[in-house]
């Protein structure tokens, strides 16, 4: 019987930094104190015109392949997870396996917007712990500020942009991948997303001067849908495995606002030093933002642990979320 365990991490964030200094400068209005004092946002890293989602998660990934010891040619898949693609198609996943030459390694994208890393780490895992390949690397990418219009001071301030890599690796040892749980609710799709450019509408000139190629929020996100979303699916995950909120000893949520996590951390029963928020450093990164976290969980705070139970939990439009449990 096999398990799949993360071997390796990688983390890549451009070197491009706007702090909200910065913002309020360019805007003329007072952004940074909701930013830094709420959502815990003090500045973010951005691709600007000469980096692309491909160049960031193949340097998230070089470094994720480096620290599990492996080589590109170690992989047998190579999975972008993201919903700011380099291309509508040819998959991202290809560009970055022909640049890493992870030559035998098949290659696909998954989409499930900012869920997408966690959806995606639950399906390798899976396949991993079959036997079907024994080192699988993931990568969350996110390149959303390309997709955000500038003269837009609500959205702008939110986002940044960076990439995660993990590398899931098959070991006969009782440890890795325990379980997940799902969630998704499709009658939300058109409450934020990007809408032109696809089947449904493809772009035309009045579209383009529309900016509806651009990140569209339609309808009013409730502040507290994490709040309300995370601890019931969490404690059903962990109850599956008989297990409780409180057996949770580290915590990676979707890295979209302070206020949320600070929120649901007294909620499922649990201290603030069971998780950690990188949000303050690289604003919000959507599908790369666990990944990101966990990376830098491991290199500055040695979390998890061997023999912890460790639980991933993310958000994203359509509505999709999708949770994770490890024993590390």
């Amino acid at each position: 019987m096999f398990h799949a365990y993360i071997n390796g991490t990688g983390l890549y964030s451009p070197d491009l930094i706007e702090t909200n200094e910065d913002l309020n400068n360019f805007y003329g209005t007072p952004i940074k104190d909701t930013f830094e004092n709420k959502i815990g946002i003090r500045q973010r890293h951005i691709t600007g015109d000469n980096e692309s989602t491909a160049d960031m998660a193949v340097k998230a990934g070089e470094k994720a392949i480096l620290d599990a010891g492996l080589s590109a040619k170690d992989l047998g898949l190579v999975v972008v997870a993201t919903d700011t693609p380099e291309f509508l198609s040819p998959p991202t996943a290809c560009v970055v396996q022909g640049r890493l030459e992870a030559v035998n390694a098949g290659a696909y994208d998954i989409n499930g917007a900012c869920s997408g890393f966690v959806a995606a780490l639950d399906a390798m895992c899976r396949i991993v712990a079959s036997g079907g390949y024994e080192h699988i690397l993931l990568i969350g990418a996110y390149n959303m500020t390309k997709f955000v219009d500038r003269s837009n001071a609500f959205l702008v301030p939110l986002f940044g942009d960076g990439a995660g890599a993990v590398v899931i690796s098959r070991t006969k040892e009782n440890r890795g991948f325990v379980g997940s749980k799902l969630y998704a609710d499709g009658t939300q799709y058109d409450f934020m997303g990007i809408y032109a450019g696809g089947a449904k509408y493809p772009l035309t000139p009045e579209r383009i001067e529309n900016k509806e190629y651009m990140l569209q929020s339609l309808k009013p996100l409730p502040a507290d849908r994490n709040v309300k979303l995370w601890p019931p699916i969490i404690t059903e995950l962990m109850e599956n495995h008989g297990l409780k909120t409180t057996d949770i000893d580290f915590i990676i949520c979707t890295q979209i606002n302070q206020w949320i996590i600070d929120s649901v951390m007294p909620i499922l029963g649990l201290p603030m030093e069971r998780t950690i928020c990188i949000m303050g450093e690289y604003g919000y990164t959507g599908s790369a933002c666990i990944p990101m976290a966990l990376d830098t969980a491991r290199k500055t705070l040695n979390k998890p642990a061997r023999g912890d139970n460790v639980v991933f939990i993310a958000s994203g439009v359509g509505l999709a979320v999708a949770s994770t449990l490890f024993m590390w």
